[in-house]
Formats: C-alpha cells, sequence, structure tokens
C-alpha cells in the first residue's frame, strides 16, 4: 500500500510520575486496530521511571519509543520534545492518565480528508470519575459541544487532543511560557490559522478524571497562566467573549467582584453561571 493509503500516525505522550497510568494508556494504543503508527514518550524527569521503562523495553516493539530526559522541563516543552521528533504524516496525543478505543485511529482516519479544509478533527470522549468499569460503553458520555466559533471564542470547547497534518503542529508547538489553557492555546492559533476544524461524532477517548476536576482549579498559577493567555488573545475576542473570558479570570481568582465590574460582565450566559455558582454547581 502506499503512503497516502496507509499513512503512517506519530502520538505524543509526555509523563510524569505516573508509571502505572502510563503503561494503562500505552496498552490502549496497542490496541488499536490501525497498526501504522508510532509512539513517542518523553518523561519529564520522574523521580520513578524503573518500571515504565522496562515495560517499554519488554515490549520490544520498534513503534514505541521511550526518552526520559535529565530535567524536567515542564509539559508544554516535553511535547514540543516528542512533536518535533514525529516522522508521521498525521499526529495526535494521549494524555497519560487517559485511554483510547480500539478504533481512535482508524475514526479519525476516515475523516482525515476533512483536513484538506479544516484545522484539525476532535471527537466525543468519554467520562470516567474513578469508577470501575467493564464496558466504555457503560461510562457517561463527554460530549463536545458543535463547531462554533462564537463559542469556542469564549471556551475549549474542543478538549485536551486534536488529529491533524503533523507539520501543523510543528509549524505552532505548544506556548511554554503558559502555565494554564495550553490546549486551549495552540487550538486556538490552529483555528486562526487553517480554518475552522471538523467534529468527529464518535466517542473515542477515555477521559479519566477525579472527582471535581473537570472543573477550574482556583490556584494563583492558574490564574496567572489564564491571564496570559487572554491577553495573548484578547484581540480576536469579539464584546461577548471578551466578557466571557473575564468572568472566567474572576472565578479562577475566587475573587469577590464589585457590583460595578459585575454590572461590567453581565451578559445572558455570565449571569446564568452566576446563579449556578450561587447554587453550588
Amino acid at each position: 500500500m502506499t503512503r497516502t493509503a496507509r499513512p503512517l500516525i506519530s502520538i505524543y505522550m509526555p509523563t510524569w510520575n505516573r508509571q502505572q497510568l502510563a503503561i494503562r494508556a500505552i496498552n490502549s494504543v496497542l490496541r488499536q486496530d490501525y497498526e501504522h503508527w508510532e509512539m513517542i514518550i518523553v518523561d519529564d524527569c520522574s523521580s520513578s521511571y524503573e518500571q515504565l521503562q522496562s515495560f517499554v523495553e519488554g515490549l520490544n516493539d520498534p513503534r514505541v519509543r521511550y526518552t526520559r530526559n535529565d530535567y524536567n522541563s515542564g509539559a508544554c516543552a516535553v511535547r514540543n520534545q516528542a512533536i518535533l521528533q514525529a516522522k508521521g504524516e498525521f499526529i495526535t496525543g494521549i494524555d497519560d492518565d487517559d485511554e483510547w478505543m480500539p478504533d481512535r485511529l482508524s475514526t479519525f482516519l476516515e475523516h482525515k480528508h476533512q483536513l484538506v479544509t479544516h484545522a484539525f478533527l476532535y471527537a466525543n470522549d468519554y467520562l470516567c470519575e474513578g469508577q470501575v468499569y467493564s464496558q466504555p460503553a457503560s461510562l457517561p458520555l463527554y460530549p463536545k459541544s458543535p463547531w462554533s466559533l462564537k463559542l469556542f471564542f469564549k471556551r475549549n470547547i474542543v478538549g485536551n487532543q486534536v488529529f491533524t497534518y503533523a507539520w501543523r503542529f510543528k509549524s505552532c508547538l505548544f506556548d511554554t511560557e503558559l502555565a494554564a489553557a495550553q490546549d486551549y492555546d495552540i487550538f486556538l492559533r490552529m483555528v486562526v490559522e487553517y480554518g475552522e476544524p471538523w467534529k468527529v461524532e464518535e466517542a473515542t477517548q477515555i477521559l479519566h478524571v477525579n472527582h471535581g476536576e473537570m472543573q477550574i482549579t482556583k490556584s494563583a498559577k492558574k490564574f496567572a497562566g489564564y491571564f496570559h493567555f487572554y491577553r495573548k488573545h484578547k484581540d480576536k475576542f469579539d464584546r461577548a467573549s471578551k466578557k466571557y473570558q473575564l468572568f472566567t479570570l474572576y472565578q479562577i481568582r475566587n475573587k469577590r467582584m464589585t457590583w460595578r465590574t459585575l454590572l461590567t460582565l453581565l451578559s445572558v450566559r455570565n449571569t446564568k453561571r452566576l446563579a449556578d455558582g450561587l447554587r453550588g454547581k
């Protein structure tokens, strides 16, 4: 078969001190029904890594490559390190605590023609909040919103992973200066550069989260990172999107708004978010 008919797909996975979870993620890649892929694992100087390293070596699978860095450089730098090593025509990523359905790659490949006019592909997920499950179909669906630039300028509706041409990722890369919203940032830049994405309706990934983890973490680092993201992209946002983004910043900071600020940021969507917050949702 030609390269076009059976393209190589690069898969990048950063990892740090989550050996058993990383092994679960790798196993889900090994179970893919499409087999022409390479997996680039970059360990960001984990203190515990022997089990993971031994597991990869024991696979004796040339498609799976493991590198452990001598120093910690951060998630974005490690992602970029892996992306720049990619040899595939297409690329996608997996977080070390998630896992894939066996048809994730083949499902994306069925829609690869959409990449001619769309920046990237994204798909629905299943959500696992720590529970034991027998079949992924028993898990609740975490559906992504249908594509809308208006909605995307307010929040990341794409999720944590996309599928696209490798050269697009290499030309954009993750912003190592951002402490938060790194996925949102690179996907937004891709949309601006290459056009709207294409949503695949199938759920092809199991997103593992702890209870409450999907909510925004209220921390100084999170606020600083998201504020940096907002300043970087605010010129792209319309008035309603700016209100939404600024309201999000107040939520992250967990800072009480003055009445003047509240009135300034008031919108139908922010009013609903405020009411949901007061009800404890």
